[in-house]
């Protein structure tokens, strides 16, 4: 059997053929993926817009905690009153946010305890631009 030019352009482009099908889906695919994903992060942000715009409302009491549902309740600012535990505060190095202006630069995350009438939290209580300085 005699190989013809022909036949051997073809033999040789097989392989490059092949590895531009797959890589040809395969940006589709992510491509596809990217659009899901952008439409899911934009839902978050509305989300986390709305929520965080809302008035605070009460705590739920303990026992219903479990039963929390993070769909309607994830990202909800809530109220209660609580002692602050002083002198078990936790500092915690952050960059800053983007998110927050009160928290654009690098820093520390103030972490106490609190003890509220169920029982104790860990609570954040503010951002600290020096290990020193007072919360704010």
């Amino acid at each position: 059997m005699k190989v013809t030019p022909a036949r051997r352009l073809r033999a040789g482009l097989a392989i490059p053929a092949a590895f531009a099908l797959v890589a040809f889906v395969t940006f589709i695919g992510l491509g596809t993926w990217q659009i899901q994903r952008k439409a899911w992060k934009e839902g978050l942000i509305e989300t986390l817009e709305q929520r965080l715009s809302a008035a605070p409302t009460d705590l739920p009491p303990r026992e219903r905690w479990a039963t929390l549902d993070p769909t309607d309740d994830e990202f909800r600012h809530v109220r209660f009153p609580a002692a602050l535990l002083s002198g078990s505060e936790a500092l915690v190095y952050a960059g800053g946010s983007a998110l927050r202006s009160d928290v654009s630069g690098p820093g520390y995350w103030v972490l106490a305890p609190v003890r509220l009438v169920a029982g104790e939290l860990l609570w954040s209580t503010g951002a600290s631009s020096r290990r020193g300085d007072k919360m704010r």
